[in-house]
Formats: C-alpha cells, structure tokens, sequence
C-alpha cells in the first residue's frame, strides 16, 4: 500500500472503511497472481450465473451487489464477541490503577500500566474496526452497470457515487499465491482499474467476488454475466434468462430469513458441511442480522435514477417483486441449521460452566 497520512488513518482504523474507499482505491496493490481480462471476449467455457450477487435487473441497467457482501456480518460478530471482555478488562484495569495504585508493588503497577496502553492502542482499535466494518453504515453498497449509456455506477463507502466508462475499466483476476494460501490469505476476486489521461490511478476496486466452494469459478460466472450484459446485443435478454433468484436488496433492508440463507450458503454449497458446522451458520447468521438493522439502507439519488430510467414496458424486468415466493424446504434448511447452531453452542456453554451455577 502506498504511504498513508492522517485522513488515510482515520479512513481505515476510526471509520473502518475498508471496502471501495478512497484510501483503499488508490492503494491496493497488485499482489497475488493477475490475469488480464478482455471485455470483448468470451471466456472458454464459459457460463453466466447471478451466484447470489444480483439485486435487479432490465433492458437498462444490471444492478449488482458490492463484493464483500456475502461476509457481511462476520467481522462485526467476532467484534462484538470481543468488546464486553475487553471494556471489562479495560475499565477493571483503570479502577485498580486509579483506587489502589499505593499499594501495587512497582512491577504490577508497570504491567497494569503496559497492559493498559496496548489495551488502548492496539485492542480498541481493532475492535473498533471489526465492529465498523459492517455496522452502522449502509446495509450494502451496490453497483450499476448501465448499457444503455455504457456507464458504472457505484457506491462508495466515503466518496458517494462514483461514475466510471465501462469502456475505460481494465478488468482482471486476481488469485493468491500458493505461499499466501498457505498463510491463510486465499483470494479469488475480479478487480477493475481505472486512470486518467496522464496515467495516475483513479479507482482500483474489487468489483466481482464469490465465497463458496466454486472459488474463481464462480467469480468468473458473474463476470461473464455482467460481461455480457454489457457487451452483448442480447445480454439483456441472456440475464433475464438466467435460472437463480435475485438477492432481496431492491430498495429495502435484507429480510431475517434471506440473512440466514446468505449465512447458510456462505459456509458451503452442501447441505452436508452446513449440517456439521450449524454453530457456524449460527454466528455468521447472528452478525449478519445484527449488521443489516444497524444499518441505512442506500438511495440512489435522482440524477442517477434519471440516468437509469426503465421503459415502463420493458419485457426484462427482474426485481424482488416479480420474484417466485421462496418455498418451504427454502425457508425451513437455514432456519433449522441456524437453530440447531444456537442449541449446539448453548449446550456446549452449560457443560462447561454448569459447575459455576
């Protein structure tokens, strides 16, 4: 990353905004392994799937949700989980250094003090972070592709709107290298970048991500949807196509039970994994509802919607009103999974601590 000054540090460590930001657009750095995407070309084997990313679509524009979406919940759950012990540890270190510190000995009294300072640096800080990152902002941060006007849309977490040529995007995917998957830095993402006429970078942005057991290729997937859409005399028609429901974003705070089909599927794509890992759908599915009702839900704004306007009789018309109604055996695995987690967790607390009461 380039070389941060104050706004840079406040950007990331007060307001945590570690998504598509201003700090993290001009320094995200090309590590990994790049491969050069072209927009006109198809890829082999190619295939087109919404894969949970697509909020709406019509003849106009292809709305798609921000890459890190399908996480959202998970950092501000671990968090929360920290911030009681550490503000009770904190406040029982600052009683003890305030009421009794006449009668510490010299070396408790120093270690109260460092523990104090690195709880003030360094454990706030990141908790801070942790409990930002998906908290008290907006519920997602989307993004339209107009083909109409050959424009990108896109909200930022601390510029507003941003307006980019599809045109003068360079698409390309990004994978970590064996060393970092080994250090637990697996990444299957498609970044974009944009410059201006004298070279110097503008955006550099995660645009397409997919967490889920088809890695890249499912990254891939939405590429060549949007890819499509955009340069494709049919694309519009190739999305409307497409056999996946739309995510329930349009306009409106994401529901309780489509946060626990997100937290469910993010864990794995079999039923299986789900199963054995229920306290993990429970945490993810707890941070996630927990995340959407602190947050706003954004609002395109007028110049935009005027950009974006549809053809009232537009065909191609596909948003959460027109969507089939979920079904049972839809709505009743990822409620199962997530109550089966809680009873798994509560039980595992009662053996431990049941001594205690």
């Amino acid at each position: 990353m380039q070389s941060t000054n104050a706004r840079d540090f406040c950007n990331l460590l007060i307001k945590a905004n570690w998504g598509f930001s201003s700090t993290m657009s001009q320094g995200r750095a090309w590590d990994g392994r790049a491969q050069s995407l072209d927009k006109s070309r198809k890829l082999d084997r190619g295939e087109s799937h919404f894969n949970d990313s697509v909020i709406a679509l019509n003849s106009t524009y292809l709305e798609v949700v921000d890459a890190g979406n399908r996480l959202r919940g998970v950092n501000s759950f671990f968090g929360l989980m920290g911030a009681a012990p550490s503000a009770f540890g904190i406040a029982a270190l600052i009683y003890v250094i305030s009421n009794h510190s006449d009668r510490l000995p010299i070396f408790v009294f120093l270690l109260a003090m460092t523990a104090l300072l690195l709880g003030s640096l360094i454990i706030i800080p990141i908790i801070n972070i942790l409990i930002r990152w998906d908290m008290f902002r907006k519920t997602h941060y989307p993004m339209r592709f107009n083909r109409r006007d050959r424009k990108v849309y896109a909200w930022s977490q601390d510029m507003g709107i941003v307006t980019m040529n599809w045109d003068d995007i360079q698409f390309y995917s990004s994978q970590a290298t064996k060393s970092q998957d080994r250090r637990g830095m697996s990444r299957e993402e498609i970044r974009g970048y944009v410059k201006d006429r004298n070279g110097h970078m503008l955006y550099h942005l995660v645009f397409f991500k997919y967490e889920g057991l088809k890695g890249m290729k499912g990254v891939l997937e939405i590429w060549e949807l949007v890819r499509r859409y955009m340069e494709e005399p049919d694309g519009h028609i190739q999305a409307y196509q497409v056999d996946q429901r739309l995510l329930d974003l349009d306009g409106k705070r994401e529901s309780f039970i489509h946060s626990l089909i997100q937290a469910t599927q993010v864990l794995a794509d079999s039923r299986a994994v789900q199963l054995i890992f229920a306290p993990m759908v429970m945490w993810a599915g707890t941070g996630r509802i927990i995340a959407k009702w602190t947050c706003r839900v954004p609002r395109w704004p007028e110049w935009v919607e005027e950009k974006c306007r549809v053809d009232p009789n537009d065909p191609y018309v596909r948003n959460r009103h027109n969507e089939r109604p979920l079904t049972a055996k839809e709505i009743l695995w990822p409620l199962f999974c997530y109550l089966l987690g809680w009873a798994e967790v509560l039980a595992i607390l009662y053996f431990c601590f049941r001594g205690y009461f």
